[in-house]
């Protein structure tokens, strides 16, 4: 990756190619998402191959603002953006809708890649909370363009990603992988030179993937289309465009929102309705399985009754 120029809201990369707005671009944009503390930023410097983002160990989250960075990667532009503590089950306040605001804005017209980032082997409640997060700040459609990160691959010993994959016990996370529909990766965030290069490689299989199976595709909704026009417009910084923006940025994902909790109330509904699908087109199947049950409760009763005798 190289030179990489970093840039904050209301002002575009140096040397960004494409990005201006309603502008086609063969760049790259990635979005780093996650929980607080997952390695996101530190994920961002291996991606770039230089450290762009601030990043150190805290109980806090260190990025308190959406940032993005240039570089190359075989001759294709990519942007990467960093993003404040959005995903955090606490992050419900007007600055949280002014830092998603921003997140749109420094990656309109929009994402190809959702970097969703996690610690390997410490996939917990929060980061299922983040998952939900995503959703909320992107809508549902989002997880059609997300890839799972795994850090701190240098845990994995001598086992492989796919073995520790398909052997965790971690329902939420298998859950994930398959939302992911298996796209996922590993950094070691303290490789360098070859390591370094050889894992870089490794998400951009997996981003090629992605492409092929969406070629050109990312993910864009009303609010991509309005932080273009705003950035067309000048940033509308301080002004009633800018305010304006941070309506429908609340509005946007409070839709999303709402939008969740419709599709989680008709879920059991369907699932019932799928069962009662299976059970009549596969009468004969239920029948024998309806007789291996009593059959099975037969035996244990005479069991019980032979015991107490």
């Amino acid at each position: 990756m190289d030179g990489p120029q970093k840039s904050s809201y209301g002002t575009l990369a140096e040397g960004r190619v494409g990005d201006s707005p309603f502008a086609s671009s063969p760049s790259l944009r990635i979005i780093l998402v996650g929980r607080s503390g997952s390695g996101k930023s530190a994920t961002g410097n291996s991606i770039l191959c230089r450290p762009v983002f601030q990043s150190r160990l805290e109980a806090r989250s260190v990025t308190q603002t959406c940032q993005a960075a240039t570089g190359t990667w075989n001759g294709r532009s990519v942007l990467v953006v960093d993003t404040a503590p959005i995903f955090d089950t606490e992050a419900h306040n007007q600055e949280t809708y002014k830092d998603i605001g921003d997140c749109y804005l420094l990656s309109a017209p929009g994402p190809h890649v959702l970097l969703l980032v996690t610690q390997l082997g410490r996939f917990t409640a929060q980061d299922t909370a983040a998952v939900r997060r995503v959703k909320e700040v992107f809508g549902a459609d989002a997880m059609r363009h997300v890839v799972l990160l795994f850090t701190r691959r240098e845990d994995l010993g001598g086992e492989s990603l796919r073995e520790f994959v398909t052997k965790t016990d971690n329902r939420s996370l298998r859950s994930l992988v398959r939302e992911c529909e298996g796209r996922y990766c590993a950094f070691d965030n303290r490789a360098a030179g070859p390591g370094q290069r050889e894992q870089l490689e490794e998400l951009m299989a997996v981003v090629e993937r992605l492409d092929r199976e969406r070629p050109g595709a990312f993910l864009r909704n009303d609010l991509f289309f309005e932080a273009q026009r705003l950035q067309r417009d000048g940033g509308g910084a301080g002004g009633g465009a800018r305010g304006s923006y941070l309506a429908q940025v609340r509005a946007q994902v409070e839709k999303h929102k709402r939008d969740l909790e419709e599709s989680e109330r008709c879920c059991a509904p369907r699932a019932l309705r799928g069962v009662r699908k299976w059970v009549t087109s596969h009468l004969g199947v239920t029948a024998f399985l309806v007789i291996c049950v009593l059959i099975f409760l037969a035996i244990l009763i005479n069991l019980c009754f032979a015991q107490g005798h």
